[in-house]
């Protein structure tokens, strides 16, 4: 089960990823859906993703969340049926000027725009509690959710590399996004809107 909620939007939230949560990422990675569009190559086994959430939590430059809708209306929005798990969020690189933010939502979810409101409680929270100059993040070019996300919160298109990466038998295009903290002060929530996430 997910552990503490660390932010909240209207309809997820941000809960910190413990190792009880690796079957819920080693099933999402394995997703075609979901391992296609994040360039994952090879299958996870759940011990493996396990490691990878323990090595995560001891970069002090990382902050992961796993989304989750909440099924409860308690103060602490737990019920008997607890959280649901939908997704994750990452936030990597936090000492450099521009971390780079990287998100998947599970297919059963995506096209609701829980991927854009998680990655906007994302962004805000780096922007509030982390002095950086701006956010980065890149997709893969056909990746039409992941790119809507960023479009949809601000991001603008700062650059492609052409036939990057090789996914799903063929070259692909990566697009790099950017967005600068006076863009977000800016635009407050001028730049909340509906779209689904998926990472690259």
């Amino acid at each position: 089960m997910p552990g503490a909620v660390f932010r909240r939007g209207d309809r997820v939230t941000l809960r910190t990823v413990e190792r009880a949560d690796a079957e819920f990422v080693q099933r999402g990675h394995n997703h075609p859906a979901v391992g296609v569009s994040l360039g994952l190559d090879r299958p996870e086994n759940e011990s493996s993703a396990a490691d990878r959430i323990d090595s995560v939590e001891d970069d002090p430059n990382v902050a992961t969340f796993v989304v989750c809708l909440e099924d409860g209306t308690g103060g602490d929005g737990d019920s008997e049926s607890g959280p649901t798990p939908i997704g994750k969020v990452t936030v990597k690189n936090l000492h450099h000027t521009r971390p780079e933010l990287s998100y998947w939502i599970h297919p059963e979810y995506q096209g609701e725009g829980y991927g854009t409101e998680a990655t906007e409680v994302a962004v805000d929270y780096v922007f509030s509690a982390h002095e950086v100059r701006g956010l980065q993040a890149q997709a893969f070019a056909p990746n039409d959710g992941s790119v809507g996300v960023l479009e949809n919160l601000g991001f603008t298109h700062e650059g492609t590399l052409r036939d990057a990466r090789f996914r799903d038998g063929e070259y692909v295009d990566v697009v790099w996004y950017g967005l600068l903290r006076e863009e977000w002060e800016d635009d407050g929530d001028d730049g909340e809107a509906d779209g689904t996430g998926g990472g690259r």
